[in-house]
């Protein structure tokens, strides 16, 4: 196996990105930039340079569709979902099965692979209480979730011995079953805001109007103009504050993991 320089892993990732919009645009599905990816396009037309990841949201019908429909001639090209082999997962992944990663703190068989991450975008309410106690539900199960996922006597003894063994007792279907029902109390197309909820990390900060999510925008991202929401300048404020501004350099962080091709 030869492992793969950080570079070596974004171009990897930025062929499976375009492959998936190819695909998207093809049979008519919406998609957009999100999170980080979305901030590296606005911010350096590409990735944050020390970023090792791609994230792309869905509106959940669209989301559903692509889940039903995708097929790829590529042999070393997989899309993980909930319910196929060991993917247990509240969203998917676009994955490049010749490639092995190794994670220093996460113990996943479904997280072994290069990806790019597809996330559902779901309805929320009006009252921004409501949509507080959602994301504050989802987040507790995503920790016990994340814990669930954790390399076996890593970490603290409390961490080791009391958290993880609870966690796994509550067990990840549990959590991502809760999740599920949680994104699915506003339906997407009778909503009038919306946001990523089952793996939304920023809580009421995801929330958008539905019709300025649905409005796209081009952005530039590693010499490819791709979708964006029409209010990405509200979202990324909203998660990054002043986004334009560069983090220090010890809050640069990448994922904590190393990549192989396999040979």
């Amino acid at each position: 196996m030869k492992k793969l320089s950080l570079e070596q892993i974004k171009e990897i990732e930025l062929d499976l990105l375009v492959k998936f919009a190819a695909f998207c645009k093809e049979h008519k599905l919406r998609f957009y930039l999100a999170g980080g990816t979305l901030l590296g396009a606005v911010r350096h037309k590409g990735f944050i340079p020390w970023d090792d990841d791609i994230d792309v949201c869905m509106p959940r019908p669209d989301f559903e569709e692509f889940l039903r429909i995708f097929t790829t001639q590529e042999q070393n090209v997989k899309l993980l979902k909930r319910g196929i082999g060991q993917f247990d997962a509240p969203y998917a992944k676009l994955v490049r099965t010749d490639t092995l990663i190794k994670h220093q703190f996460i113990d996943i068989p479904i997280d072994r692979y290069m990806w790019i991450d597809i996330l559902p975008v779901d309805g929320l309410p009006n009252d921004m209480n409501k949509v507080a106690d959602i994301y504050r539900k989802c987040k507790r199960y995503q920790a016990i979730y994340a814990r669930t996922n954790s390399v076996w006597g890593k970490g603290t003894a409390l961490k080791r011995y009391i958290i993880k063994p609870i966690a796994d007792l509550y067990g990840r279907k549990r959590c991502i079953d809760n999740i599920e029902t949680l994104a699915a109390e506003n339906p997407y197309e009778s909503s009038e805001y919306v946001g990523v909820v089952t793996w939304g990390l920023y809580g009421v900060r995801e929330r958008m109007l539905k019709t300025e999510f649905e409005k796209a925008v081009e952005v530039e991202f590693e010499g490819y103009q791709l979708p964006a929401f029409s209010c990405w300048d509200s979202y990324l404020h909203n998660l990054y504050g002043n986004y334009m501004e560069l983090p220090p350099v010890e809050k640069r962080k990448t994922h904590d993991i190393d990549a192989y091709l396999v040979d």
